[in-house]
């Protein structure tokens, strides 16, 4: 019986070889792995592309874009639109008209509150004249508002009030304790009665010149004239122009 040949053993490798093939494997790993120059360049301008892309969106506004309104109506169990309203109807409050809010300094609520409630000075005025006689029959008159803040002071930001006291003008129609309106940006004329300073006190009389002759002017005929001389310390504060006392 004839035998089988006997296969033939490859030949072992040396020590040497078998260093060499590692030294070359590892240095081909290693050239594989190790990016090269040119490789890091791309990176690099790949990444400034993509952090100066983000920069730029970072600082873009936002385009404005037409918002959709929310319904804010409801609907019911049909799907029909119910809209439903809050509080009561305009002018059913208090005052039977709209409302607007406004800010207004704490001192003068309770001086608001009050003019709102006298509805303002606007009052009724009737046209007919009231004789002081025997009176006419009723007649239906005419009857219109008066503004009682634009009748006694057409100039509030120049006017003011004072208390009259004494006796000396008395046959113009001003009593004691009556008040006197006084406009001081009124320019005094001949025959206005006029609010004087004389030598630190205050004085009503009726203000006449002639030529640089000053004279101040009762209305009383127990009272005698003033005449104003350089010596004196002499100011016009301002013009009389009505006067309220009670009967």
């Amino acid at each position: 019986m004839a035998k089988a040949p006997l296969s033939k053993k490859a030949p072992r490798a040396s020590a040497s070889q078998v260093t060499r093939k590692s030294v070359a494997s590892k240095v081909t790993t290693k050239s594989a792995t190790k990016p090269t120059s040119k490789s890091k360049d791309v990176k690099l301008e790949q990444a400034k592309k993509r952090s100066a892309t983000k920069r730029f969106v970072a600082t873009q506004k936002p385009i404005d874009e037409p918002r959709e309104e929310k319904d804010t109506t409801k609907k019911d169990d049909a799907s029909n639109v119910v809209k439903r309203k809050v509080g009561r109807p305009k002018g059913s409050g208090k005052y039977g008209e709209p409302i607007k809010s406004v800010r207004i300094p704490i001192s003068l609520a309770d001086l608001l509150e009050s003019y709102i409630e006298r509805k303002g000075f606007v009052v009724p005025i009737y046209d007919s004249l009231v004789q002081a006689g025997f009176p006419s029959p009723a007649e239906d008159v005419n009857c219109e508002s008066l503004d009682l803040g634009a009748f006694l002071i057409p100039n509030p930001a120049a006017t003011f009030f004072i208390r009259a006291t004494g006796e000396s003008m008395r046959d113009a129609g001003i009593y004691p304790n009556d008040i006197l309106i006084v406009d001081r940006s009124l320019e005094p004329v001949n025959g206005d009665v006029v609010i004087a300073a004389l030598d630190g006190e205050f004085t009503v009389k009726r203000l006449f010149k002639t030529g640089a002759r000053v004279e101040l002017r009762p209305e009383n005929r127990k009272f005698r004239p003033i005449c104003v001389t350089e010596e004196m310390d002499f100011t016009v504060w301002g013009v009389v122009k009505k006067v309220i006392h009670s009967l």
